[in-house]
């Protein structure tokens, strides 16, 4: 018999049979000897032989199936409570075991990656035919024990539902992967698990307040750190809050001519669109009215976020709106039309006024847009007065430039926390334009010095920083650093220590990358072994 391509230990092959999609091997013991799992005494007394037939991995895309001799040997311990005991194979296959335990490994592995019904797809196709049940059963399975408290430790939260519900995932730092998953993201789940597992040193977090509470009941020797990016975003949030406060006059931009004429209008929406932008705005107006109706009542922002299943940002900007805060209307993005805008301009003055015709001749000419596209750009050439060459009109008079307007209050933020030497001309312009504000200027200011302190990691200047926002007269700014200071010690670890949260959150885009594959019908449980596992 030729030799197999691979071990089999303990066994002495008899047959191999190929059939079309199948391969079947028959072999049978030959170790002369096996041990009772009772009282482990040896024994080589045969009581009887029968049959195991369990599936091995596959060959070439053929399913494997092993026919086995094995044998039953007596006990010759008297006082052993077994008389007779089947002899075990753990090398090739487990005790009451249907797989091999290298195929079990394997699909173990499945299981952890895919789960379910994709996992079951695959290895059908690979020649491992198994059910989606047992891939789960497999998934679930317990792995191993949760180790003790990490020395420094990253959490953070990750939802289940986007707005409704979060979980909270732990990962230790210095190996870089995640050590256990909780269902939930109270203070009360964090300071338990804390407190069954000792050891923790350092604590990196975001600026959760049930997470700062969690840590400080749970490990209160442990030296809490806030995570730079947070505190960055959390800033620009501000900015952005206090944008919103200045947002009609912003609507306005600036009124130099060189900004205006460079401008480009955006492309002209249908009626259908327009009328689901209409309907959407008046679904606002009616939500904005409700929210200021509910807070003169004497309702709080949490409250009223709860009530109307609104997020605070959205009520507490709604709150401190003088008006109804409206869209700000964005700035037009390169679009796939950009490069035959000449072409189009061209053919225009020509006298072809037909989309569908303008349509075909660029997709001539490589264009993989829509029709709908150049449909959009034909209408806003109609409401377009075109202007003489010359940059006059018929009357001899210049032509109006195109009245331009600034980006929202988010975009318009960036502006304030990026850095100034990366600032094309237009951004820049824009800055100084936003900077003639004595509040806005000094916001700018205030941002730009704690960047700098987090890049420097300097915390010198840190509590006189602190000491200015509270006294700048800006209420946002003034909100974020009262904030800050109620944790000045976590802020302080921020600006002096290596630990951050980028580790962490890159294991909670993996977890979301597990969940989402379970299409949401998965369990916490299943969801916890198998990120667990996957590390």
């Amino acid at each position: 018999m030729s030799p197999l391509p691979f071990s089999l230990p303990d066994f002495e092959i008899e047959q191999v049979w190929c059939g079309e999609a199948s391969l079947t091997i028959t072999a049978r013991a030959t170790k002369p000897t096996a041990i009772c799992p009772s009282c482990q005494q040896v024994s080589h007394r045969i009581h009887s032989y029968y049959r195991r037939s369990p599936q091995d991995l596959p060959i070439s895309g053929q399913t494997v199936h092993l026919l086995l001799q094995v044998r039953r040997f007596r006990c010759q311990n008297r006082q052993c409570p077994r008389r007779t005991f089947a002899e075990r194979l753990p090398e090739v296959l487990p005790a009451h075991a249907r797989r091999t335990a290298r195929l079990e490994a394997i699909l173990d592995l499945v299981a952890v990656a895919l789960s379910g019904q994709a996992g079951e797809r695959l290895v059908n196709e690979m020649g491992m035919p198994v059910s989606a049940d047992t891939l789960l059963r497999f998934a679930k399975r317990s792995g191993p024990t949760s180790p003790r408290g990490p020395r420094i430790l990253g959490v953070d939260d990750f939802a289940f539902r986007r707005g409704r519900t979060y979980g909270t995932i732990l990962v230790d730092l210095e190996r870089h992967r995640p050590i256990d998953l909780l269902s939930d993201r109270s203070a009360q789940a964090l300071s338990w698990w804390l407190q069954h597992h000792p050891g923790v040193e350092w604590i990196s977090r975001d600026r959760s307040t049930e997470f700062a509470r969690g840590a400080s009941e749970g490990a209160p020797r442990a030296q809490q750190v806030l995570d730079r990016w947070h505190v960055l975003k959390n800033l620009r949030e501000a900015l952005e809050r206090m944008l919103n406060r200045f947002q009609e006059h912003l609507a306005q931009g600036p009124s130099s001519s060189e900004q205006q004429g460079s401008a480009q209008r955006r492309q002209k929406r249908t009626r259908a669109e327009a009328a689901l932008s209409a309907g959407a705005r008046l679904r606002r107006l009616a939500c904005y009215e409700q929210v200021v109706a509910l807070y003169q009542q004497g309702g709080s922002i949490i409250g009223i976020a709860r009530q109307l299943h609104l997020s605070r940002q959205t009520v507490r900007r709604f709150v401190q709106a003088d008006r109804f805060p409206e869209r700000a209307r964005a700035v037009r993005t390169r679009s796939v039309i950009d490069p035959y805008r000449a072409y189009l301009q061209q053919r225009w003055v020509q006298g072809c006024h037909t989309a569908r015709q303008l349509w075909r001749e660029i997709v001539a000419r490589g264009f993989t847009g829509g029709y709908m596209i150049v449909y959009r750009w034909t209408q806003l050439q109609r409401e377009t007065p075109v202007a003489p060459p010359g940059g006059s009109n018929e009357g001899g008079a210049p032509a109006a430039p195109v009245l331009r307007s600034l980006e929202g209050p988010r975009q318009l933020a960036w502006l304030l926390v990026r850095d100034p030497t990366q600032l094309d001309q237009q951004e820049s312009q824009t800055l100084s334009w936003l900077c003639q504000d004595s509040q806005v200027k000094c916001a700018y200011d205030l941002a730009q010095q704690l960047i700098r302190m987090m890049k420097e990691r300097n915390a010198a200047s840190l509590e006189a920083w602190l000491l200015t926002c509270l006294e700048s007269g800006i209420v946002e700014v003034a909100n974020f650093a009262q904030g800050l200071q109620k944790g000045y010690s976590a802020l302080r670890a921020a600006l002096t220590c290596p630990y951050s949260n980028g580790p962490v959150e890159g294991h909670v885009t993996k977890l979301k990358f597990i969940k989402r594959s379970m299409y949401g019908r998965g369990s916490f449980e299943l969801l916890r072994q198998r990120v667990l596992k996957a590390a």
